[in-house]
């Protein structure tokens, strides 16, 4: 399937997509990911962002997984995502939840700028995109639990993934972590709970739309 990104063919694909995920969508949106993806494409030329161009496995793959948890987020606090790459899910979960403030964050210079622009052309507000790890995020004292939520998306390994959200995560906070299908590691932290102050409170498998690609998130909850 070949389809331009940005056109009416491409803007339905999201529009219908999102709602085969449960999720309203509005052309504007479409269209504000749209604008994400083609500035994505045209830096990609000389930064390495993605390894995915094809227009539709763009959207599927990139916005329509980045918004696949969306009820999960909550309905007021801020929002960290941990190791962003480019804006992904961090830009397309801002679309969606405007309203929420969110902090992106990736230890590569050039993503951030990317991200950074992305904001600009999108007019974003409520919004920061940071040069930061993680561990250097957590010394900051403004910066330790503040978080009502954290999203990782470019670590597969859950175990670092918690161990990086937990000093940034507020009391009662919750980590919203993407998965492969076949990654059974959220099993193994309900063992180890205690340890590390983390439970798992749900598991949402979901198979994203017209390719059928089978993934799933983890949400954890800070005790």
């Amino acid at each position: 399937m070949t389809t331009r990104i940005g056109s009416d063919a491409w803007i339905d694909l999201l529009v219908q997509g999102a709602d085969r995920l449960g999720h309203s969508l509005s052309p504007d949106q479409a269209r504000q990911m749209a604008l994400h993806v083609q500035l994505l494409l045209e830096w990609n030329q000389r930064t390495n962002l993605t390894a995915i161009t094809d227009p539709v496995h763009v959207a599927v793959k990139h916005c329509l997984d980045a918004i696949a948890p969306l009820h999960l987020l909550p309905e007021e606090g801020a929002l960290l995502d941990i190791g962003t790459g480019g804006g992904f899910p961090g830009i397309p979960l801002k679309i969606m939840r405007p309203d929420l403030d969110m902090t992106l964050i990736d230890s590569v210079r050039k993503k951030i700028s990317f991200v950074n622009h992305v904001i600009r052309q999108l007019r974003l507000t409520r919004i920061e995109a940071l040069h930061a790890r993680a561990q250097t995020l957590a010394e900051q004292t403004d910066r330790k639990a503040r978080y009502q939520v954290v999203v990782c998306r470019a670590l597969t390994d859950l175990t670092t993934a918690v161990s990086l959200a937990l000093p940034l995560l507020a009391p009662q906070g919750r980590l919203i972590a993407y998965q492969g299908p076949n990654d059974s590691s959220a099993e193994g932290l309900a063992r180890d709970a205690t340890d590390l102050r983390m439970i798992p409170i749900e598991t949402v498998y979901y198979q994203l739309p017209f390719l059928d690609d089978r993934r799933k998130v983890s949400l954890l909850q800070r005790v």
